[in-house]
């Protein structure tokens, strides 16, 4: 695949600051020339892989962050951040976001943040101390929840951190080649290198996992499928072998609670766990070999479809991504519960999603996956897959779990997926015409729209009505 060029110099600079370095002593270290140096930390130059390759061996996982950093996420989150009718006045353009997004990124988080912390002040329903805030950050209404932080931060890392990706693979390869990664293969190898065994927990126990450090055992859920058991045993094993690495990880400038810290330990050790069932070159290929078929890479590799989902949208791993795709998980309410795209596709950070768009329709077809083909404002089209997927109760009276599933890419790269051969990919008949969300969305013939666009004025012709009760000026 063509590989996006990388402008990055603020970042560049930030690293050469932590090191006190000057330009030439930076690109000395690296064999190029200062001047080279120069037009790549003021975006005149893309930087190259041997550059790239250099700054990952000086700075390691610091490199990484930075080569994660997506310009055009950061950009799409300043837009809406800027869509908010306190900026009526400002006048802001595509191209000014898209520069302050490259050339101060550090800036461009704040502000969102800043504009975060304005939005819980007038709601303070997003705020509490039930939820998880401080009682002082309550009074002040500007910190975000802690797994609203953690969500960010794997979102500004394009959904793929590298070395505890690379970390996982390795581990796949070592001890586990050739004998395939079920939950008896993945239990054996607990008891083996670790002393751990393995056994289900009392029939009353509503717990999915325990692990008892003193007596070396850990416990499971029996209702658990299989998939699900080996997601667990593969979780143990992401502690014990990566866990100081997921520790180190967790220290990011940006988890700046405890809180968020704790959760981001736990979503990292959920990341080591996934890449180690689905390592990255092999599911990759796999996913190309069978066009994105997402029944038969769950059976390849005994994961849920959740789980292959959710493993193709971090396949971004620098001179080796995969398709690029857009993945979300709705509850029945409408909440987002996961999210990232590495496509042009973007997700609201406030209020609901597009209720147009397929992902709202899965809770209706639980049995079958629905394919769509959507357009956004801005021309570009998606192939857009959407699930129900359904997780039985555990127990008489208890409640089952539902959650709908989307999955997509642009329509140029839709012929890389088996569902593709049931739309026409060149026809402009049947093709659905979404948007973010209603208050970011300026289509003006839409009949779901639920409230009016926020960067648009609105009149009101007390002598007549059309299908919305205002026109969009």
């Amino acid at each position: 695949m063509r590989e996006r060029k990388l402008f990055i110099g603020a970042g560049i600079r930030r690293l050469r600051d932590t090191r006190t370095l000057t330009q030439a002593d930076l690109a000395r270290q690296l064999r190029i020339s200062t001047a080279y140096l120069s037009q790549m930390e003021t975006n005149q130059r893309p930087v190259s892989a041997s550059v790239l390759y250099g700054l990952s061996q000086l700075f390691g996982a610091e490199a990484a962050n930075l080569i994660s950093e997506d310009p055009d996420r950061l950009a799409a989150d300043l837009r809406e951040a800027l869509s908010d009718p306190i900026f009526a006045q400002a006048e802001t353009s595509h191209v000014d976001i898209r520069a302050l997004a490259l050339s101060a990124p550090w800036l461009a988080h704040r502000f969102i943040e800043l504009h975060g912390a304005f939005r819980r002040t007038l709601d303070p329903h997003q705020l509490s101390e039930e939820n998880g805030a401080r009682p002082d950050d309550v009074q002040r209404g500007l910190s975000a929840h802690p797994f609203e932080v953690v969500r960010d931060f794997f979102h500004y890392n394009n959904n793929y951190i590298d070395d505890i990706d690379q970390a996982a693979e390795r581990l796949a390869a070592q001890a586990f080649e050739g004998r395939g990664r079920d939950h008896a293969v993945l239990a054996h190898y607990l008891q083996m290198r670790h002393g751990i065994r393995v056994r289900d927990m009392q029939d009353d126990d509503s717990r999915l996992r325990s692990f008892d450090p003193k007596s070396r055992v850990l416990s499971l859920n029996p209702t658990l499928e299989p998939s699900s058991r080996a997601f667990q045993l593969a979780y143990q094993i992401a502690r014990l072998e990566g866990g100081s690495m997921i520790d180190a990880r967790a220290e990011d400038a940006t988890l700046r609670t405890p809180d968020a810290r704790a959760i981001a330990q736990g979503a990292l050790t959920n990341y080591y766990a996934s890449a180690l069932l689905m390592p990255y070159r092999e599911f990759a290929e796999a996913a190309l070999r069978l066009r994105h078929d997402l029944v038969r890479l769950g059976h390849l590799f005994g994961a849920s479809l959740e789980q292959v989902c959710h493993r193709l949208s971090t396949l971004q791993r620098t001179g080796a991504k995969g398709i690029p795709v857009y993945f979300v998980k709705f509850d029945r309410a409408g909440n987002i519960v996961k999210r990232h795209s590495s496509t042009r596709f973007q997700f609201t950070r406030f209020g609901g999603a597009c209720p147009l768009w397929n992902v709202h329709e899965a809770f209706e077809a639980p049995d079958r996956i629905l394919v769509q083909q959507a357009e956004m404002p801005d021309g570009m089209r998606y192939l857009c897959l959407a699930k129900c997927i359904v997780k039985p109760a555990r127990f008489h009276g208890g409640l089952m779990q539902r959650f709908a599933i989307g999955l997509g890419c642009a329509i140029s790269d839709a012929h890389h997926f088996v569902y593709a051969d049931e739309i026409d990919l060149r026809g402009r008949s049947g093709v659905a015409k979404i948007g973010v969300s209603c208050r970011l969305c300026a289509r003006e013939d839409c009949v779901q729209r639920s409230a009016p666009p926020l960067a648009r004025r609105i009149t009101l012709n007390q002598q007549e009505r059309d299908t919305l009760p205002y026109n969009i000026g």
